[in-house]
């Protein structure tokens, strides 16, 4: 078959051995991860691949020739040319069915309806316009790098020339990104967030309790909790409502929030959150719970919710705000905000909660999820100093980096998968996806419970910067139930995939990915049992926090 005159002097402008690398970056990235991706990022992901097999074969080919190895004949070109001409089409028409039949295997296992074998042509399209763009921007970088060395080549040995006009063009790119556009970028999103900070959700209003921060008689005001504070504040189960679940006279749950408004450091907001404990007698309470907020300062309804729920009201709640950007830009940004904060936060009430008679106390509980879970648990330094200084900690779809969290999964016990490890054969920390396997590992759960939440397929638990080159245990280790047996690791690419799978953690439904919601009763009832709360109780406030909207 003979291929156009028009098409070979296209094709003429491709590595031969950087197309045939493309293809093997293609089908890399085609594979499955822990999540479902919407087409645009599976796009994205299949040219961003395809760039990258492109790059490293071009690599390879400029490998060969400065070796000296010589070049094939015009008759094995052709023929290979010819061979990648027939080839390459069906091969990569292939990834792209193969890679809806995988995404369909993931969908299936989080329990969200497939889609049709015909979604490949817009993973083909999107995918060949990522490549061209990111194949064009490889090539300008190029010819810059090109026009330096041949600038300093003038005064240098041609080798250290170019070598100097690509660490150039390095420290340009280091300070337009590192510098520039990061400088920008951090002022637009907060100019747009510190907006939607200033808003107030409709039908919130501020509580006329005084129980809550916020209120008439508060010493924070409504106006500094910012969004998300207004809303911890004015919502929750009512006493009524706690009475009728729980069938008999219910308390008005204490909450309290300090926003960045509410005082300047997150020393003095923890501070003026413990006066207002003080204040509403939150430490006459049975349970006291401190909570680390995620990065626009959310706590998650059906977590909090569920514990007035169990203890009837009988409880108190706090926060502190120290960001109001979504968690993947304070993650970025803010990251040491949340762990003074978290530590700020704790430590005061711990402090406050120590001073009172060991008889005379609540049961002093460490809350997160989330980028919330690194803030608290920001304030302990190991699984014993958590045992230690708390009566029970919770912590959901921690980030990978929090501690103790990663130390606790890392040195786990011999022969216990990361994706449900068992530490100390469980005698304080214990790890699951849903409350049944918290009394899988051996051995008496001592008091205090700690638990950590994590899914098989959450990727906000499994990221890491260290997946760019190394495979990670729990990828190596048999799947958890959740996540595809079919998930490959792939430098770089993988590193991708689960990058982009964070972007879509919660938009699966419950039980999978981010979202933890009905899972939290009884889990919460493993860390902090109330006497009065039975199966039952779980069952029904299980039921009702299925009927939670995700905010």
């Amino acid at each position: 078959m003979a291929i156009s005159s028009t098409f070979r002097t296209w094709l003429s402008r491709f590595n031969w051995l950087g197309l045939v690398g493309a293809l093997g970056g293609l089908w890399a990235a085609m594979t499955p991860s822990l999540l479902p991706r919407p087409a645009l990022f599976e796009g994205i992901i299949a040219g961003l691949g395809a760039a990258l097999g492109y790059g490293i074969g071009t690599g390879m080919s400029a490998i060969v020739r400065r070796f000296g190895v010589p070049e094939a004949g015009d008759n094995v070109k052709n023929a290979a040319w010819r061979g990648l001409y027939i080839l390459g089409p069906i091969l990569i028409a292939w990834a792209l069915v193969q890679g809806v039949l995988w995404q369909n295997d993931v969908r299936s296992l989080v329990q969200v309806d497939p889609e049709p074998i015909t979604t490949a042509i817009a993973f083909g399209a999107l995918g060949l316009i990522t490549f061209a763009v990111t194949i064009s921007i490889a090539r300008g970088l190029r010819r810059i790098t090109r026009f330096f060395g041949r600038l300093f080549d003038r005064y240098l040995p041609t080798g250290l020339a170019r070598l100097l006009g690509a660490g150039v063009v390095a420290l340009i790119a280091f300070w337009l990104f590192s510098g520039v556009l990061e400088k920008v970028f951090v002022s637009v999103v907060n100019s747009v967030y510190a907006s939607s900070n200033a808003q107030t959700a409709e039908g919130i209003t501020a509580p006329t309790s005084e129980l809550r921060a916020g209120s008439a008689a508060s010493n924070i005001t409504w106006q500094s909790l910012g969004a998300e504070g207004r809303n911890f504040v004015a919502r929750g189960p009512s006493v009524a409502e706690l009475s009728e679940f729980n069938g008999r006279p219910g308390l008005e749950p204490i909450r309290i929030y300090s926003g960045l408004d509410s005082a300047t450091t997150a020393d003095e907001r923890a501070s003026l959150a413990v006066m207002e404990l003080q204040r509403t007698g939150a430490f006459n309470r049975k349970v006291l719970v401190v909570a680390g907020t995620t990065g626009t300062g959310w706590l998650e309804p059906q977590s909090i919710d569920s514990l007035e729920y169990i203890w009837n009201g009988d409880t108190a709640i706090v926060a502190q705000q120290y960001s109001y950007l979504p968690s993947w830009i304070s993650t970025l940004v803010d990251v040491q905000k949340a762990s003074d904060a978290g530590n700020a936060l704790f430590s005061a009430v711990y402090d406050a909660w120590s001073q009172l008679p060991a008889d005379h106390r609540p049961k002093l509980i460490a809350y997160g999820l989330s980028l919330g879970s690194f803030s608290m648990q920001s304030a302990f330094g190991s699984a014993s100093d958590l045992a230690t200084r708390t009566d029970g900690a919770l912590f959901v779809g921690s980030p990978n980096f929090s501690q103790p969290f990663e130390t606790l999964r890392r040195t786990r016990d011999s022969g216990s998968p990361e994706w449900k490890p068992t530490y100390q054969q469980g005698a304080h920390v214990r790890f699951g996806g849903v409350a049944s396997d918290l009394g899988k590992p051996s051995g008496t759960w001592e008091d205090p419970h700690v638990v950590y939440l994590q899914h098989a397929s959450d990727p906000v638990v499994w990221w890491t910067p260290s997946i760019l080159f190394k495979e990670p245990d729990w990828l190596a280790e048999e799947p958890g139930p959740d996540r595809t047996a079919n998930m490959r690791w792939f430098p770089v690419v993988s590193w991708l995939q689960v990058t982009v799978d964070q972007f879509v953690g919660v938009n699966v439904p419950n039980g999978h990915g981010h979202n933890y919601g009905p899972s939290i009763p009884a889990v919460w009832d493993a860390v902090v049992h109330n006497p009065d709360w039975t199966q039952t109780d779980t069952d029904k406030l299980t039921d009702l926090m299925h009927h939670y909207a995700i905010e």
